[in-house]
């Protein structure tokens, strides 16, 4: 994960290092940004072999304390430099293990004020606690009401890495809670023995200070005694329902084409789908289905495309279609909350089946012929009520309470609702 230019200021416009590692000579470098990336230059001093690592390690000095340089090899003016992935300012440690770790989020202290539709105010003392995850330890969470930044704790010190895991599983969360990027701004962690390293870099998504939104646009915030109850669904879905909560914050940080949306939504549906429905059961029992499929096996003279329709028809009556899970999911929700949204679900089923059936069967028309490709504005509105219906599937299976839920169809429709009151999914 890179560190980017953006979020650094050098102190000086050049470093004198040594390296720690193999591929790498003691000496100056000087800094250029690149890309919206930092390279060390430094001619001469960094080499490659083929089929070794490209990761070469140094230590410097900056602001009077020992600093960590983590990066992989890059060309720059036809020489080898290094492309910046990562600083420790405070230790030279790279294995070094932690006890505690402080983050800033933004848009964190709009998402730790309390509404009262949230219902009973939390403790703003008392830790939450974070699972297991990722074969690491859970830990304790410092998260106060109106917080900036969030402190976890483990009761043994950890490698870097376990308190990563963490924390982009909570940022996965808080982005969720925007509908909006919570890029991480600031890390700093402390060891058992007291020393606190500021740590620069080892972020997917550079922080895009983006305006703060009044709390009362969030789907969810963390100052009501419901929040330890998401907290532990969230991470249960993070591990049983991959790759859902990677999906929602992919879809905040990076959208890429409508028709990629479409297509990533419609997967996170099917996996929320598929796993609310439990066991997989066809639309009709047995003696339902019989008679039907008596009355099909009776046909005759029929050509091979009338063969195949038949049998997709008896497949169909015998398992569980992506239609019936899809109606089941959105039975789940209370009728109320999806009127608030705007989001007319029969329309929205209709036209969505059709969109994630073109798109990934390359099918080439839509109802009336007309071509899926060529249906941008009809694309849109299925991709934002998509996110809606995550939205409000995962707010409903996390415990919000209703009231809650209420507020963010509410805002939820209002916010996507009128961009596409030209089509039929909302009202």
């Amino acid at each position: 994960m890179p560190l980017y230019a953006s979020t650094f200021q050098w102190p000086a416009p050049v470093v004198s290092f040594v390296s720690l590692s193999h591929g790498a000579r003691d000496g100056d470098a000087e800094l250029v940004a690149t890309g919206d990336r930092w390279i060390l230059k430094a001619p001469g001093h960094f080499s490659a072999v083929s089929g070794q690592p490209d990761e070469r390690i140094l230590s410097a000095t900056l602001n009077s304390e020992p600093t960590l340089i983590r990066g992989s090899v890059f060309v720059i003016d036809s020489d080898l430099g290094l492309r910046v992935d990562e600083l420790r300012v405070g230790s030279v440690e790279l294995d070094a293990e932690y006890v505690s770790a402080t983050a800033h989020f933004e848009h964190l202290a709009s998402a730790c004020t309390y509404r009262h539709e949230d219902g009973a105010a939390r403790d703003a003392h008392e830790a939450l606690v974070f699972p297991a995850l990722d074969d690491g330890p859970g830990m304790r969470a410092e998260l106060p009401c109106g917080a900036t930044a969030i402190t976890l704790s483990a009761d043994e010190p950890v490698p870097l890495e376990a308190f990563e895991a963490q924390l982009a599983s909570f940022q996965d969360l808080l982005t969720f809670s925007a509908d909006l990027p919570c890029g991480r701004t600031s890390l700093i962690m402390t060891d058992s023995s007291g020393t606190e390293v500021r740590v620069v870099g080892r972020d997917k998504y550079k922080p895009f200070n983006g305006k703060t939104r009044k709390p009362i646009e969030f789907s969810l915030r963390f100052a009501s005694d419901q929040t330890q109850g998401v907290i532990d669904g969230w991470w249960k879905a993070r591990d049983e329902l991959l790759p859902v909560t990677q999906i929602i914050a992919g879809l905040r940080y990076q959208p890429g084409y409508v028709e990629a949306d479409v297509i990533l939504g419609a997967a996170a549906i099917e996996a929320l789908a598929t796993a609310a429905l439990g066991a997989s059961r066809p639309p009709l029992s047995v003696e339902e289905a019989e008679p039907i499929i008596v009355a099909l096996d009776s046909l005759s003279g029929m050509n091979q495309a009338q063969s195949e329709a038949i049998a997709h028809l008896k497949g169909d009556l015998r398992r569980t279609t992506f239609r019936s899970k899809v109606q089941s999911l959105i039975e789940g929700v209370a009728p109320e909350m999806w009127r608030s949204s705007r989001v007319e679900v029969d329309e929205w089923i209709k036209l969505f089946l059709r969109a994630r059936n073109g798109i990934a069967h390359a099918a080439p028309g839509l109802s009336g012929g007309a071509s899926i490709w060529k249906e941008s504005e009809l694309l849109r509105s299925i991709r934002d009520a998509n996110w809606i219906v995550i939205t409000l599937v995962l707010l409903t299976q996390l415990g919000v309470p209703d009231a809650a839920i209420g507020r963010a169809a509410e805002r939820l429709g209002t916010r996507y609702g009128v961009r596409h009151s030209g089509t039929p999914i909302f009202t």
